[in-house]
């Protein structure tokens, strides 16, 4: 146990709030039994020595106001702004530029994801990286195992995209000895996990807040052409190589397709793509509420639009709370719990662990844009793999054609392993099949034995390892042999 500056204690693997570069400040904490998160709040005046904290300090934005007495707040990302009245700006670019507002207190969110890993024995870093329109993508880093030491430095690095609605704590919630990441880490690879924009750890930006409707204007057009080029960038920097194995769940491969599409220089950086449930074509989706969507895009659309609805599924502590309580320990809660966490994706999780849930909970929703669930309700509608589509008078003034353009997907020349599941709801077969036939360098194609293998089985079966990972860290492997 260690000893905190407010005379509590704190279980050791739960970590210390980090420091916030030049300033000095005080703060105040819950502990909130060691989850997977911490809180603490931190008041700013133009003169740093009048800093005061709060003996209680709040748990979420709305109890934020209340206990600082009254305000407006913003929200950037994880982070929480109020205002008072005197000398506040809606727009600022950083946390240092703050010094110009009268009184201001801070929520920080600090989620402790890469904790989950550093539980086990495993070596974690958090990198933050810009991309070329102002977004801070977080990666999580693995760079050592318990059994294996430090990564292996011949071997090259391997970055996993999550998918919509996810964030990198999908790729661990299975724990060691079960999830790809561990057992790549295991393998001796260094293992990087991407976070895209505007989930709970991608969601500062360097002069929008989150209450902009300018900051949600973005699908998963935008991350594959941003952000995800942008890790790739990071991850080849920082090992000082010129290539790396990918793998992607769902919109993972989505904004792959569209980065080696739109940008086919990135192609001779990877060395294959292992694509999971990849999300290109979707005609044939029979998910109930994907597919109501889509049939109701455009009344859909309106609506949003008019209650200013811009962000879909955030990460909620609430949501979090109550799984914990109720999910492992009444089986008449199992049912919801599945089907309020997995609303997209639907279907039956036959090979899904009851005492998962709480983990489960803790990630899942990660938060994404309306504009990403609209985007991919545009290609249900059209049987395309294209660009948005915002109706003929603004595509032919954005794109100078009355229909947005397809992907061009003889561009993507990497070598892409597909998996897919008979019973993905959101992946259909044949769409996965149309997709494959559309590649040029598709080099396996890898159907799933379990016949009842859904969308999110990919992440938290718990027959995945044998059906699944094992294959593709032999693939990964295999490929490093013939490479060396």
């Amino acid at each position: 146990m260690k000893q905190q500056p407010d005379g509590s204690s704190v279980d050791e693997n739960c970590v210390e709030v980090r420091n916030i570069p030049a300033y000095q400040w005080n703060w105040a904490w819950n502990d909130l039994d060691c989850r997977k998160m911490r809180y603490f709040v931190c008041e700013f005046t133009e003169s740093v020595n009048q800093i005061s904290t709060y003996s209680t300090p709040p748990t979420t934005c709305h109890d934020a106001v209340s206990v600082a007495s009254g305000g407006v707040i913003r929200r950037v990302g994880g982070i929480c702004f109020l205002h008072r009245r005197r000398g506040w700006t809606t727009h600022y670019r950083k946390l240092k530029e703050l010094r110009s507002c009268y009184n201001v207190v801070e929520l920080v969110w600090i989620d402790l994801q890469p904790q989950i890993t550093v539980k086990y024995g495993y070596r974690t870093e958090t990198h933050k990286v810009e991309t070329y329109d102002g977004f801070f993508v977080v990666m999580h880093r693995i760079r050592g195992s318990p059994s294996k030491g430090p990564f292996d430095a011949r071997k090259p690095p391997v970055l996993l995209m999550h998918g919509l609605l996810g964030s990198s704590g999908d790729w661990i919630m299975i724990g060691p000895k079960n999830a790809l990441p561990y057992l790549l880490a295991d393998q001796g690879y260094d293992v990087w996990l991407g976070n895209a924009r505007g989930n709970r750890y991608s969601g500062e930006h360097a002069y929008l807040t989150d209450d902009m409707r300018e900051y949600w204007d973005f699908s998963w057009h935008e991350i594959g052409i941003y952000d995800v080029p942008t890790m790739v960038d990071h991850v080849l920097k920082t090992r000082k190589v010129k290539q790396l194995h990918y793998v992607g769940h769902s919109q993972g491969t989505t904004s792959f397709l569209v980065m080696t599409s739109m940008m086919p220089e990135y192609n001779k950086k990877i060395i294959k793509m292992h694509a999971l449930a990849p999300a290109a074509y979707l005609y044939h989706l029979n998910n109930p509420a994907m597919r109501f969507l889509a049939t109701h895009m455009i009344t859909a659309t309106n609506i949003a639009n008019a209650f200013g609805v811009n962000q879909l599924l955030p990460s909620n502590p609430l949501f979090h709370q109550l799984a914990r309580v109720f999910c492992p320990n009444y089986f008449n809660f199992f049912r919801f719990c599945i089907n309020s966490m997995f609303l997209i994706s639907a279907g039956e999780y036959h090979s899904l662990d009851p005492n998962l849930i709480p983990v489960l909970a803790g990630h899942i929703p990660a938060g994404a844009s309306a504009k990403q669930f609209i985007h991919y309700g545009q290609e249900v509608l059209s049987g395309h793999f294209r660009q948005f589509d915002y109706g003929p008078g603004n595509n032919t003034e954005i794109y100078q054609a009355a229909d947005p353009p397809d992907y061009n997907l003889t561009n993507v020349r990497a070598p892409v392993a597909i998996y897919y599941g008979l019973s993905d709801q959101l992946t259909h077969p044949e769409d996965v099949g149309r997709l494959a036939q559309e590649l040029p360098n598709v080099v396996a194609m890898n159907q799933l034995p379990n016949a009842s293998f859904n969308h999110m089985d990919f992440l938290v079966a718990a027959n995945v390892r044998s059906v699944l990972y094992e294959n593709i860290i032999a693939s990964i492997i295999e490929d490093d042999r013939k490479r060396s």
